[in-house]
């Protein structure tokens, strides 16, 4: 089975259910480290992300799993990379034992096309190398429960002197380029207009930002960023799996950002609600 959208204690329920009902002996639960929620089956173990693919696990777990053993994974969509070795490591796995759990905040990173890693997983990769089909929707059990965000903008307006340094600072990024990724170019533009929202941001709120150079005592980072409660855009990643993260870490849908005039925070905002866009098409896609 495949469920989207499911909290921490709808995926404990699942698994306890699924135990229940199939005899199961042993839970394996693959996950990020910060995605890990506490399952109360009697005899579970939580495989990291990143120790998925040590041999003193993959090895192991080969051994270890068998008719009587669920895999959970949970949070695994990491890479849009669909080969990708730890992907190929999970597989493995699942064709160890004929019980697994595939657990997901939102079904794509970027594209639909990611969501064929989940479906890969859940079908043994039957169809490893094909694109989505709707046909292919009744190859799986898919539990969706909704949760494609929102984001609604805050608006800080610029002066001239701060639109003229920005022009200066754009030119230098360009013309300084070379052979870099051109996308560092926005990537430090959009931080230009820290200070000014700064005047924006309310003790009582509770921020998120790629990094806390104010100092913000309410302001955390998206790779720190943990437990449920809003929080407010004060800049955008610039990975879609980030804010994706961020959500799923928070359990936010409703999203407000601190927005400025500068063509570089409007391109920001625009490519976020692009991206919320494609996420609402997955699930119109999935549900047929």
């Amino acid at each position: 089975m495949i469920a989207l959208g499911f909290d921490d204690a709808q995926k404990d329920a699942a698994v306890k259910r699924y135990c229940a009902e199939h005899g199961i002996r042993k839970v394996f639960v693959l996950s990020p480290a910060r995605f890990r929620f506490e399952c109360s089956f009697d005899a579970v173990e939580y495989v990291d992300w990143t120790d998925i693919i040590r041999y003193r696990f993959y090895y192991r777990l080969l051994q270890e799993i068998d008719n009587a053993t669920l895999v959970v994974v949970n949070e695994c969509l990491r890479t849009q990379n669909r080969y990708d070795l730890t992907y190929n490591c999970i597989r493995n796995f699942l064709n160890q034992t004929r019980h697994q759990l595939v657990f997901q905040r939102l079904p794509i990173i970027d594209t639909f096309d990611d969501f064929m890693v989940l479906f890969d997983f859940d079908t043994r990769s039957r169809w490893k190398r094909e694109s989505w089909r709707p046909e292919f929707r009744n190859e799986i059990e898919l539990v969706i429960q909704p949760l494609a965000p929102t984001l609604r903008r805050i608006d800080v307006p610029t002066d001239a002197k701060t639109r003229e340094a920005y022009a200066r600072e754009k030119r230098k990024l360009i013309d300084n380029i070379g052979l870099r990724d051109p996308h560092t170019i926005p990537r430090n533009l959009h931080l230009f207009a820290g200070k000014l929202k700064l005047r924006h941001v309310a003790p009582e709120h509770r921020y998120v930002g790629r990094n806390n150079r104010f100092k913000l005592p309410n302001l955390e980072t998206y790779d720190t960023v943990q437990g449920a409660g809003e929080r407010t855009v004060f800049e955008f990643c610039h990975r879609f799996i980030d804010f994706a993260d961020f959500l799923a870490a928070t359990n936010n849908t409703d999203v407000s950002a601190l927005v400025s005039d500068l063509k570089v925070d409007e391109w920001y905002f625009d490519r976020f609600a692009r991206w919320t866009d494609r996420i609402r098409d997955a699930y119109a896609a999935l549900h047929g």
